[in-house]
């Protein structure tokens, strides 16, 4: 099983969003926001450096997402995506909102040496990525309904307690 110590955040596009609304890794589930508890729990699996595709719009609420302390990159600049990728090491790539659950099977989650990534992402942005593993324990999030389906099951594991939400 492969333990990444890096992992990339893909939001929706800007463009896609209302002037209202947020992107779904924004949205809470037990008031905590998506990116909060995927971020605390790659924390806890050992992942140590961040990289959140994101536009300025959002880019303060989604840093409040993370410790302090943590090492995160902000940005929608692909130049600064090919820099953090910049590594032989594994590379999660969680491509929409996610949530953990151990009980998940491998899906749409995966790492990936940082290198191939950066070699594949320069020319266009793809999930064919040759040396890709899946990596389990992701639920993905749909939208509003799933958050209403995981709920109850969050609330009953966790005591209606979320991890860290740095706001």
């Amino acid at each position: 099983m492969v333990r990444p110590q890096s992992a990339v955040f893909f939001m929706e596009e800007d463009s896609a969003i209302p002037a209202h609304s947020k992107p779904l890794m924004l949205e809470a589930v037990l008031s905590c926001p998506i990116l909060s508890w995927m971020s605390s729990q790659l924390l806890a699996d050992g992942v140590q450096r961040f990289f959140v595709v994101c536009s300025p719009r959002f880019a303060e609420e989604a840093r409040r997402c993370f410790p302090a302390e943590a090492d995160v990159v902000i940005s929608e600049q692909q130049s600064d995506l090919m820099a953090f990728l910049n590594t032989p090491d594994p590379v999660l790539v969680l491509c929409r909102a996610a949530m953990p659950m151990a009980e998940a099977g491998p899906g749409f989650a995966y790492a990936a040496p940082g290198y191939e990534l950066q070699a594949v992402w320069r020319e266009k942005m793809t999930n064919a990525v040759t040396a890709a593993e899946l990596v389990p324990g992701w639920l993905p999030v749909f939208g509003p309904d799933t958050i209403a389906e995981l709920e109850p099951l969050y609330r009953q594991r966790f005591g209606g307690r979320a991890p860290f939400d740095g706001r």
